[in-house]
């Protein structure tokens, strides 16, 4: 047999280890640049916690930045970059247990790393940052035979997007597989189910005394980012690529998957339950992808054809990015916040010259900011006031644009105006 590169040459261990914490560093830094990014729905989550409706795990961890007076945008983008963060480290810690190689695992940390989607989703304070971080989490200590400890995670990840709690299935099932002794599977299944039940009955108990909803709200999934037509691409292209090596892996050893079917499972709920939980799968779709690679060159007898094929597969990914996605994200950023900025004066101008007892009627894509920085609520198309980008409202006159109060927010693509009913 070949052999092993990872083992054979200490560079490998260099480089992963100090390149993983310069992967990250570069995530970063990159993201932050972008740290003024915000999405309508994060105002959304932080009006319903300026009410003290704690709906969920991340919404509670926002309101202790109430409590050592944090401003809490502020402590929600800080989170969400560095979750993401830690996301990118738990991922190679992922591949590295079901690859058991460190460059290739660092092949896969690289790809992660440089996703335009990732990227985008980091600074936007949403709390789908620390539902990947849990997910993952969770997985990590499965494919280490830590049932209590992923139990735990599944919990606390149910907490925040209640999908999550189907890790609770994939850990049972993952248990009842890989037990040669059935009787201790049932037992540890057992212990999955309390452990898990032991996290999630606080929260059940807390909902229930302050007449909350029993499951996290929806609220936090909605701050994906919209995948742009290249990152759709891409994103299409991984999962036609996972998909056909797993297959041709087991066409040529249909027992090399039988540890990882349960994980399996969990990359097809999180797929096709819901768009937004698609995102918690990415990092593992890739690491399948590369576990094909790996797989199939030693089946072909070509050990070491997989470090080249894995260096080849993430110099495309990284490009691909470079060049496409991530320009295509970074548009879609600066064109978001161009809107922020024209809807916060819009909310300013509001506060100082309309009653907080009058109505106004916003978009609905702009409602949770103009509630955030105007403090006040919205109302429907028959309110006095009217948020609009069109050139004329029948029956309304123009009374605010803050385009020609501010020469800056010309470059808005929207140019919203505030109308009032004559």
């Amino acid at each position: 047999m070949s052999p092993n590169i990872s083992e054979e040459h200490p560079f490998v261990r260099h480089l992963v280890r100090y390149g993983v914490p310069a992967l990250i560093l570069i995530f970063y830094v990159t993201a932050s640049l972008h740290f003024d990014y915000t999405p309508d729905s994060t105002f959304a989550t932080l009006n319903a916690l300026h009410y003290s409706h704690i709906d969920s795990l991340w919404t509670a961890l926002l309101a202790l930045a109430t409590v050592f007076n944090i401003d809490v945008l502020l402590a929600a983008k800080v989170f969400s970059l560095l979750f993401a963060c830690f996301g990118i480290l738990i991922s190679y810690l992922i591949a590295n247990e079901v690859l058991n190689d460190h460059l290739l695992a660092f092949c896969v940390a690289v790809s992660v790393s440089m996703q335009a989607w990732l990227i985008q989703l980091a600074p936007t304070g949403s709390g789908l940052s620390l539902a990947l971080l849990l997910s993952l989490a969770t997985i990590f200590f499965l494919l280490r035979n830590e049932y209590i400890i992923a139990g735990i995670f599944a919990g606390l990840a149910s907490l925040v997007a209640w999908q999550a709690a189907g890790l609770l299935f994939v850990m049972m099932l993952d248990a009842y597989i890989n037990t040669v002794d059935k009787n201790r599977s049932v037992k540890m299944i057992a212990s999955i189910a309390l452990v898990f039940a032991g996290v999630v009955l606080p929260w059940i108990l807390y909902s229930l005394y302050v007449g909350r909803l029993l499951v996290p709200t929806m609220e936090v999934l909605s701050i994906v980012p919209t995948f742009s037509l290249q990152v759709s691409f891409e994103i299409l292209l991984l999962v036609g690529a996972m998909f056909v090596g797993v297959v041709l892996v087991l066409m040529r050893d249909k027992s090399a998957l039988n540890t990882q079917v349960a994980i399996l499972l969990w990359i097809a709920i999180a797929s096709f339950s819901q768009h937004q939980m698609f995102v918690l799968a990415l990092p593992l779709i890739i690491v399948y992808i590369f576990f094909s690679v790996q797989r199939l060159s030693q089946a072909f007898g070509k050990r070491n054809l997989s470090y080249i094929v894995a260096v080849l597969l993430a110099m495309l990914i990284l490009a691909y990015n470079q060049m496409l996605a991530l320009p295509a994200a970074k548009n879609s950023m600066n064109s978001a916040v161009a809107q922020m900025d024209e809807m916060k004066a819009i909310a300013m101008w509001l506060t100082t010259n309309v009653n907080d007892d009058e109505s106004v009627a916003v978009p609905e894509q702009h409602q949770g900011l103009i509630q955030y920085w105007g403090e006040r609520s919205v109302g429907d198309n028959n309110s006095r006031f009217v948020v609009s980008r069109v050139n004329e409202v029948a029956g309304y006159e123009l009374v605010f644009d803050p385009a020609k109060e501010n020469v800056v927010l010309l470059g808005s693509p929207a140019h919203y105006k505030v109308w009032r009913r004559k």
